[in-house]
């Protein structure tokens, strides 16, 4: 399974990395705060809010269910139109 998403939308998101992770929750909405490449605090509280929203085991750390999920969430939101 490919760690990687790539849209137009969103560009080369690479899951397999903090700063990639942070990228996409911040993407999808939950702020990990400064996109940094380092796995603190605010990245991991985003982490386990979008890990209770996909409804998977919320414990803050990137496992191959999150990464599955992130990477479903971010081609959802990629094929969404931009109603501006």
């Amino acid at each position: 399974m490919s760690n990687v998403h790539e849209s137009e939308k969103f560009g080369r998101i690479d899951l397999a990395t903090t700063a990639g992770l942070q990228t996409a929750l911040s993407f999808l909405g939950y702020d990990p705060g400064t996109v940094d490449g380092l796995d603190g605090p605010k990245t991991q509280a985003a982490l386990r809010a979008f890990q209770e929203s996909a409804g998977i085991t919320a414990d803050g750390l990137i496992g191959p269910n999150s990464r599955r999920e992130l990477l479903s969430a971010l081609e959802t939101a990629a094929s969404q139109q931009d109603n501006t």
